[in-house]
């Protein structure tokens, strides 16, 4: 194992756990609170035990970033593993506090220890996740960990995420979705468009079935990848894999994919965005 730099990911990302271990993945734990009940995402809460919990119809889960202890526990793990350097990659600041906590916690560590790099990737879900597999590949061709925090800085905000929710409630309770008041007064039948861009949350359209949904995101990304371009991809769900998969061949048969994978966003976006988003998140080669 190539131990230059570790890298870690913060726990939005949408990550496959065939990658997560190929490349050595570490994760920063966020947690999810139902009442005072608060439990970390893939650790004492499952992906199939979150949807269960809120189909109650009482339930109104909210989300919770990494402590401090949490982020050293994480690096010193990393640590004791043979790790001097570390590239964390975490949610954009508008979407969250994690960012901050990481950075002051590698601050505390001492670059006498460990020369721990927090960027804030200005995405999430599967944008952090396609930038971390970027950088894992650069580390695996010799590059140095000087090279990947470069990359990962230019990468940060330059990945399209177009997704279609299925419902209205949670992205309303959130309160993350810029223009939102326009989108949330529409009927509640309605499938929202969002794109994330720069770490913002923007809806770009409304439709009003499921198929209609997917027909427009195929529109939009058909407009925005360039003919010809080679593709790093990854589709996108909370909970609804048979759609995304969908999805996701179609991207494979209609561009020119040279990464792609198909993985679920977590308990934590769950939260914000409900069950039964579909999306892609992408890049294309300059």
């Amino acid at each position: 194992m190539d131990r230059r730099f570790g890298i870690v990911i913060d726990g939005t990302a949408a990550l496959t756990d065939d990658l997560v271990r190929a490349h050595d993945i570490r994760w920063l734990p966020l947690h999810v609170i139902f009442g005072p009940e608060q439990y970390t995402a893939g650790v004492d809460l499952t992906t199939s035990q979150f949807y269960e919990r809120i189909k109650a119809p009482d339930a109104k889960p909210e989300t919770s970033q990494p402590s401090m202890g949490e982020c050293l526990d994480v690096y010193e793990s990393a640590m004791k593993d043979g790790y001097r350097q570390l590239l964390v990659l975490v949610i954009a600041t508008e979407l969250s506090g994690t960012y901050s906590v990481a950075a002051t916690t590698a601050q505390q560590v001492g670059s006498d220890r460990c020369r721990i790099e927090v960027v804030d990737t200005r995405s999430l879900a599967g944008g952090i996740s396609l930038i971390a597999t970027a950088c894992a590949r650069l580390r695996d061709q010799g590059g140095s960990f000087e090279d990947a925090v470069a990359l990962a800085r230019r990468m940060a905000g330059t990945v399209h995420i177009l997704v279609a929710a299925d419902v209205l409630e949670y992205l309303k309770r959130s309160g993350r979705i810029s223009g939102g008041a326009a989108l949330f007064g529409t009927l509640l039948s309605v499938k929202p468009i969002l794109e994330v861009a720069d770490g913002k949350v923007h809806p770009i359209d409304r439709v009003r079935t499921r198929e209609k949904a997917v027909a427009r995101l195929r529109e939009l990304i058909v407009r925005r990848v360039p003919e010809g371009a080679r593709v790093h991809a990854c589709a996108v769900h909370t909970n609804d894999p048979v759609r995304a998969r969908q999805l996701g061949d179609w991207v494979q048969e209609r561009f020119r994919c040279v990464e792609y994978f198909l993985a679920e966003a977590g308990p934590v976006i769950g939260a914000r965005a409900g069950p039964g988003v579909i999306g892609l998140c992408w890049y294309s080669e300059d």
